[in-house]
């Protein structure tokens, strides 16, 4: 015995230059206090100490392992695995991919010519202290009119058009159209918080943008509009046009035929949303003025630190894509799921689950407001309410106001249809603050365009910004009536197909100059 205990002291004290690891230790019973003396007396101190489960965590070297493997007091050792925040990591959001503008469709470096350009965006500010945002190849300019500091996003808005466009490879958040850090962000702020400025505001706002410009080429993207024209804006744009500069605006969330302007003028790329199948999205606008269609539904993007809701849902190690009711409170809830049907009464079989702890309320959308099933999920004892949708696609839902005590966020018919197959089944619902958030609109649809614009024009500068539009609308993904038409106008912008039309000549595909109606492409040919 004394044998073993000095060739462990001897190989302990030889061994402090080598390089150490973190262990745990476990204690034969009632041997924790003897383990822990021999180890504190010899300079070994616990990194943590656990003494009520007889073990301890300590860092050791090699050397240290060996020796301590005999040592009478020990039960067992192993490595103090670690363990990670189950936050997801860094992901292309569906539309990076739906565009063509990722590594699989254009190979590395793909954007690394875009510092010849510079995408201007005219909305609401931007968090510059954003993990997922460049910093360093940004400038601003602030509303002197009101809109406050360029800087400070209170709307959200203009923060999460950035990320569309060219938020950062960087391992974390999400990733944007161009993700190599060099392209030129120029930020124009017209909106405050109250979300509106005047046509004279957004003249100007084009204006700094021209002088931001500094020589390069210049892409505008403007995720905004309204439904009446204006002649002195339109000519300022049409201006603008003629000496280079490539403009591109939402078509508008209305879900009509009425145009939206400045995207209605010709000078202006008007932009279509469509969602993941790549339909068009209920809201979008639809009429002559329509020149392109990008992905504006469920759109993951950044926002200004902390002021995303973010939905958790994890059932057996599944998670399923959950969105928060607008105004649920922050909170984290474990229970077994309960089938509530519409809970249109209290569900009482809720508060019963879990020996009376109080389960998950599993309820399908109808009947009744969402507020109002999940005032009932609360009443009836519930700890959290998951309302699955009655028809395709995500279930972004409101609580309108209505104050709640418990989570609440709205999945997918089939998840909600897959959840209860387990009924009975524990599962994890959070609410909390995060960074990012999905947003729908044609404000989201048009930087996917709009960085589409800028990535191909970086890869071929000796295109004019007509030639630039041009290709984009003979490249497009037809969707919808063949050539094109009212809804997705030439079809699904798309990056590796601009890029291969213009490999040959800046000059391919020619359809026009702009014409009247938005018209600048050629036949949307590439029909799927």
């Amino acid at each position: 015995m004394k044998r073993i205990w000095l060739v462990w002291l001897l190989m302990l004290v030889g061994a402090t230059t080598q390089a150490t690891e973190r262990f745990l230790l476990q204690a034969n019973p009632g041997q924790y206090q003897a383990l822990t003396q021999v180890l504190q007396h010899h300079g070994v101190k616990p990194a943590l100490a656990l003494p009520a489960h007889e073990a301890a965590a300590v860092y050791l070297t090699p050397a240290d392992v060996a020796a301590l493997r005999g040592h009478p007091a020990l039960r067992w050792l192993e490595t103090d695995v670690k363990r990670y925040p189950m936050s997801l990591p860094q992901q292309a959001p569906y539309g990076i991919g739906l565009v063509q503008a990722d590594v699989a469709h254009l190979g590395s470096n793909f954007d690394s010519a875009s510092g010849n350009l510079l995408v201007c965006i005219i909305d609401s500010g931007y968090d510059l202290t954003h993990e997922d945002l460049p910093s360093a190849t940004v400038q601003g300019v602030s509303d002197p009119g009101g809109a406050g500091d360029w800087f400070v996003d209170d709307l959200h808005h203009g923060t999460h058009v950035a990320g569309t466009l060219a938020a950062l490879d960087n391992s974390v958040g999400v990733l944007g159209i161009l993700p190599g850090g060099q392209v030129g962000l120029g930020i124009v702020k017209v909106f405050d918080g109250d979300g509106w400025a005047y046509s004279s505001s957004l003249i100007a706002a084009l204006d700094a943008c021209r002088q931001l410009q500094a020589g390069r080429r210049l892409v505008v993207n403007m995720s905004l509009g309204g439904i009446l024209s204006s002649r002195t804006e339109d000519r300022a744009f049409a201006d603008a046009y003629k000496a280079g500069v490539l403009l591109v605006a939402a078509a508008g969330n209305d879900g009509s035929s009425r145009k939206s302007y400045p995207a209605s003028y010709a000078s202006v790329i008007s932009v279509a949303a469509l969602d993941e199948a790549k339909q068009i999205a209920s809201f979008s606008q639809h009429n002559s003025a329509v020149e392109l269609a990008a992905p504006g539904v469920g759109v993951l993007s950044s926002v200004p630190v902390g002021t995303a809701l973010l939905g958790e849902l994890n059932q057996g190690g599944h998670l399923y894509k959950a969105l928060p009711m607008e105004g649920s409170p922050l909170a984290s809830r474990t229970g077994s799921l309960v089938d509530c049907g519409q809970a249109t009464t209290p569900c009482l079989a809720a508060g019963q689950a879990d020996g009376g702890q109080g389960g998950l309320c599993l309820i399908a959308r109808g009947s009744i407001s969402f507020a109002d099933k999940v005032l009932n999920c609360q009443a009836g004892g519930g700890r959290g309410a998951i309302i699955y949708n009655n028809v395709d696609g995500d279930l972004n839902g409101t609580l309108a106001g209505v104050v709640t005590q418990i989570p609440s966020v709205g999945i997918r018919q089939l998840d909600g249809l897959s959840l209860l197959a387990v009924v009975g089944q524990s599962a994890q619902l959070a609410v909390t603050q995060g960074d990012y958030a999905y947003y729908d609109g044609t404000s989201m649809a048009t930087p996917h365009v709009a960085g589409v614009a800028a990535l191909i024009w970086s890869r071929h500068l000796g295109c004019s910004n007509a030639e630039i539009r041009t290709a984009l609308g003979s490249s497009a993904l037809d969707l919808g009536d063949l050539g094109r038409d009212s809804f997705f106008g030439y079809g699904l912008v798309q990056a590796k197909a601009a890029d291969d039309l213009l490999s040959a000549d800046c000059g391919a595909g020619a359809g026009g100059d702009g014409g009247s109606g938005g018209s600048g492409g050629g036949k949307g040919r590439n029909k799927p």
